[in-house]
């Protein structure tokens, strides 16, 4: 074979090479077709926030039955439902008559046997009397000294006085009335601060803690969130209701919160102010696994993911398993697989579907 003809063979084979790796515009426009439409949106940043929610009552930070501790009647009434009191204030007045006149008997007894103790000494001493009636002597000005100190604190009681500050809840004796001992006098509570009582599912026992964050809402206000502390969490779980019972303190300077409401709350146990968030529809959950398809360079790939909080946006902040600059499938993901090509429609594309 010549040169000529063998150089004119390589460029006969060349050519058509050339020709064979070429795609035909049908073959194109038919990969073209076999992408799937979806649309998709960038994760993004927003603060997020761990909520347990429970419903609970308001009770006072100390609510006490105040009770007589004199016998007598009820000589005057100075504290009413509603009334503002301190510590210490006269709230009521029992008669002290017949108590101040035993008091004036014993205290002229006691000055007797004292004086009587003193003369004893003396004789003791010159040996008139034995020890054994001096110390009889002394033993009785003692005795009368108790029985006056007696009397003192009976005179005490006979002023009512208030062991907390806070508010009168209820007036139950009126004056007039004949009191005994353990006779109810006041329901007094200490509103401020107050104190909020709910139970919690056990299964958020882990992410419990004192010093957490409660949000509280209530009937009275609506629209309106006050804040409290989380103070107290019980031990153990309820069995039959399975949860726990939990105690947080609101501040209520105001006095506008009341022991008794009704309350919703939420307990804060997770903030992060740069949470990576989602629209809840990228999301796929099934047999307890959540899934995602991350869109890179028009390829869809499936991700396990953990979800955490929901916000009313419609937005779910993804725990773990998603970069903040990543770009997620939000429609079509029951025709998606792992490697699927994708092509990402645009607003107005989506908008005419």
């Amino acid at each position: 074979m010549t040169f000529r003809r063998l150089a004119i063979l390589l460029a006969f084979l060349s050519a058509g090479c050339a020709r064979h790796n070429e795609t035909p515009p049908a073959a194109t426009a038919a990969a073209e077709q076999a992408a799937i439409p979806i649309t998709a949106a960038a994760a993004t940043i927003r603060p997020s926030e761990r909520l347990v929610s429970f419903v609970g009552t308001l009770f006072g930070h100390e609510e006490v039955t105040l009770s007589s501790r004199a016998e007598g009647q009820i000589r005057s009434i100075s504290a009413d439902l509603g009334d503002s009191i301190a510590t210490g204030q006269v709230l009521a007045e029992i008669d002290d008559d017949q108590l101040r006149a035993r008091l004036r008997e014993v205290e002229a007894t006691v000055a007797k046997a004292r004086a009587d103790e003193e003369r004893g000494r003396r004789l003791v001493e010159k040996k008139i009397i034995s020890p054994q009636e001096y110390e009889s002597m002394k033993t009785q000005a003692a005795v009368m000294e108790a029985q006056r100190d007696t009397l003192n604190v009976q005179l005490r009681y006979t002023r009512v006085r208030s062991p907390l500050t806070g508010s009168v809840a209820k007036r139950l004796v009126s004056a007039g009335e004949y009191v005994r001992p353990g006779t109810p006098l006041f329901s007094l509570v200490a509103e401020d601060p107050l104190k909020l009582r709910g139970d919690v599912p056990e299964r958020f026992a882990e992410e419990l803690k004192v010093g957490e964050t409660v949000r509280v809402r209530v009937d009275a206000f609506p629209g309106e969130t006050f804040e409290g502390r989380l103070t107290r969490i019980s031990p153990t779980s309820n069995r039959e209701s399975r949860s726990i019972a939990v105690e947080a303190s609101l501040d209520n300077h105001d006095r506008r919160l009341k022991p008794g409401f009704f309350a919703n709350a939420a307990i804060v146990t997770r903030k992060d102010d740069e949470a990576i968030m989602v629209p809840q529809e990228a999301l796929i959950t099934f047999a307890g696994v959540t899934k995602l398809f991350v869109v890179a360079d028009n390829i869809a790939h499936e991700r396990k993911v953990e979800p955490g909080t929901r916000t009313a946006e419609g937005l779910v902040e993804i725990v773990d398993g998603l970069h903040a600059d990543e770009m997620v499938a939000t429609s079509g993901l029951t025709k998606l697989q792992n490697g699927a090509q994708v092509a990402i429609k645009t607003p107005e594309q989506e908008h005419k579907g």
